[in-house]
């Protein structure tokens, strides 16, 4: 999509960006927890090297730069983001860390990175925000080189019921709804499987209503 329409559905998604921000920030602990990292030692940390370059797509605030960038001490960390309140506090976060690069990137369009220059990279709630995930899909096979990791973490679908969780059928609850489940855990393992990945494992989150993929680069 085109940077003003990107950040148009974004908006329409999130409401006011600082607001939605501030709520990020607040929650991350919650979200990556020891499971999620986890699986990324499990499943991301083998595959990268002394000086490894680890991506961060769509990354926020920048709740991931800190773990990152413990687990790759010698390398970088590579944040990608749009929306202005969150690169506000993601270049703040990565000031204060080092060896940390944040670069104002729509990435439903092409990536501003080098074919396989890094060597992994983690996609978190940002798949079910696309109209067509798999050019960022491809994308990521691109720039991750040959024996790379993606790990991806996103919604997956659950009835409308559990969605809902008691509060009222709003159309806006509806349209997060119709974003947020449109995909099953095996569609995201088969969106990535024709991008070229190899699906390491599916793991269910959050009773199921949250899926981790872990995928090799081949």
């Amino acid at each position: 999509m085109p940077h003003d329409t990107t950040l148009d559905h974004l908006r329409a998604h999130h409401g006011d960006f600082e607001l939605f921000r501030d709520l990020m920030v607040k929650s991350s602990d919650g979200r990556f927890g020891p499971v999620f990292w986890g699986v990324f030692d499990q499943y991301v940390r083998p595959r990268l090297g002394e000086r490894a370059s680890v991506v961060d797509v769509g990354c926020g605030p920048g709740g991931l730069f800190a773990p990152l960038r413990a687990r790759v001490p010698h390398g970088d960390v590579v944040g990608l983001e749009i929306q202005p309140a969150m690169l506000n506090t993601a270049h703040a976060r990565a000031a204060e860390l080092g060896g940390v690069r944040v670069v104002a990137a729509d990435v439903s369009a092409p990536l501003p990175l080098s074919d396989g220059a890094h060597d992994a990279a983690v996609v978190s709630m940002v798949l079910h925000e696309m109209p067509y995930p798999l050019a960022l899909l491809r994308e990521l096979h691109r720039v991750i080189r040959p024996g790379g990791a993606l790990l991806v973490f996103d919604w997956v679908r659950q009835p409308l019921a559990s969605y809902a969780a008691g509060a009222e059928l709003t159309p806006d609850l509806i349209q997060h709804f119709r974003e947020h489940c449109l995909y099953a855990p095996g569609d995201l393992a088969f969106l990535a499987e024709s991008c070229g990945f190899e699906v390491l494992e599916v793991i269910g989150r959050r009773g199921g209503n949250h899926a981790m993929l872990a995928l090799a680069r081949t």
